[in-house]
């Protein structure tokens, strides 16, 4: 039975991509209740598959591929659907298209991508206008909400990819395009030297990715967005880069809880009290604190209390939805190795840059 678990996770993400052309049929020939339960089973294995992965210990690169692709696979098709049900939706589809090359050619090109507080917000309307469109499939006298959806998501992607070419004309125009991450690097350096938070690398988050690489991409969003807005975007750096500090990696805990004492619901105290005892007061401040204490919202009782609480609650899904929906993830994922050795070069370039910044106002004193 114990080599049977090895393959179980594989098989329900194969079941996952099997299933999804059948959905795809009963949703065409308006089959709306089966194609809704279909669709809450292909949810529910995308769950499971992951779940006993991670219990069994049985995670891989092929089933993290295959999970990869059976996540766009039912993605795809359910926008695709929805263009033959909706022809305005293929407007959707086209602008995202767009800003995606443009993500690719950032990401490829400076090796960061691109951060905008509109971009965020596009990626949640998009989730909610598929959403609706679906319930407007179901519920036909709702059509005038899905349209009303859709110019609000068009406008938010327009108004998104300008936002990208104005952000590209300014690092065009920028003497040294590294130095906002000198920067960003000079302020979470501290951080992440430590013993401790490199532990991170080994905690599971996302599809191939860990805690760690998902709270640099926070915590450089916070940074990148927070500075922008004029905020106090070094606290929202340090708070975006220990928001998920919490002590071990929840997906391997048997132990049993109550609801409301799991994982989502108190990780974010949990992270407050382990950056203070690692880090101290002089990093973890009350202003990192409060913005570190209500990421969760609304999952939190309390409510985010300054605008840097808002937009790290806000980047932090946002990031979390990104990473499933967006084509520079399956960037990642295919070429894993090569991303990993450019991110290490310039990591390097950096560290030095530093060292040698140091060195000479040493050397002036």
């Amino acid at each position: 039975m114990n080599w049977l678990k090895k393959y179980i996770p594989n098989i329900l993400t194969t079941l996952r991509i099997v299933l999804v052309p059948l959905m795809f049929y009963l949703g065409l020939t308006n089959h709306y209740k089966i194609f809704i339960a279909l669709a809450v089973t292909v949810a529910l294995l995308d769950y499971f598959d992951g779940f006993f992965a991670r219990k069994w210990e049985s995670t891989s690169t092929l089933g993290m591929t295959l999970d990869a692709i059976a996540d766009k696979f039912f993605a795809i098709s359910l926008l695709i659907l929805l263009i033959i049900k909706n022809p305005a939706f293929f407007y959707v589809l086209v602008l995202e298209c767009f800003i995606a090359l443009l993500n690719i050619y950032f990401f490829i090109k400076k090796k960061i991508s691109a951060s905008l507080l509109v971009g965020k917000i596009k990626t949640w309307i998009i989730c909610i206008t598929i959403i609706v469109g679906f319930i407007g499939l179901a519920i036909p006298y709702l059509s005038n909400i899905v349209d009303i959806a859709i110019i609000i998501t068009v406008l938010l992607q327009v108004t998104t990819l300008i936002g990208y070419f104005i952000y590209w004309q300014q690092q065009k125009k920028s003497k040294d395009i590294k130095t906002d991450y000198i920067e960003f690097y000079k302020i979470i350096e501290p951080i992440i030297i430590e013993k401790e938070f490199q532990r991170r690398k080994e905690y599971p988050h996302h599809i191939n990715e860990s805690v760690y690489e998902h709270v640099i991409r926070v915590s450089y969003d916070c940074y990148k967005i927070g500075k922008r807005l004029g905020m106090d975007y070094k606290s929202l750096t340090i708070a975006g880069l220990l928001h998920d500090f919490y002590e071990k990696p929840w997906q391997y805990s048997n132990e049993k809880k109550p609801f409301f004492q799991k994982h989502a619901f108190t990780h974010a105290k949990e992270a407050v009290v382990n950056s203070k005892k690692y880090f101290g007061t002089d990093i973890i401040t009350s202003k990192v604190e409060s913005i570190m204490i209500t990421h969760m919202f609304p999952l939190n009782k309390k409510i985010p209390r300054n605008r840097e609480a808002w937009l790290l609650t806000l980047i932090d899904k946002a990031d979390s939805i990104d990473f499933i929906l967006h084509p520079v993830i399956l960037f990642k994922i295919f070429f894993h190795k090569k991303y990993q050795e450019e991110r290490e070069n310039l990591k390097k370039q950096i560290t030095h840059k530093i060292k040698s910044k140091k060195k000479k106002k040493d050397y002036h004193k």
